[in-house]
């Protein structure tokens, strides 16, 4: 539960940036990235730094938490799938 006004706010925000995402980027096959998005998902750190993400949200709130993880697990596959070609 949001303990105060902010935290309500921002979990709203956050919640209508990620479904935004993941309905207008996310959910589109082999969706248009940026060059350098491609390039980083070959990057440890940058794995490592989208898992802890995806751990932060869920320490902060589970119903962001499932989103972000949709929107990593998505993003990893759409790349993996445009490399491939």
């Amino acid at each position: 539960m949001p303990s105060n006004s902010l935290d309500k706010t921002l979990r709203l925000i956050v919640f209508a940036l990620l479904a935004t995402w993941l309905v207008f980027v996310g959910l589109i096959y082999h969706a248009e990235y940026p060059k350098s998005l491609i390039e980083l998902t070959g990057q440890p750190w940058w794995r490592a730094i989208m898992v802890a993400a995806v751990f932060a949200a869920a320490y902060w709130c589970p119903r962001i938490s499932a989103l972000a993880a949709l929107a990593v697990i998505l993003y990893l596959a759409d790349v993996r799938a445009l490399t491939q070609l």
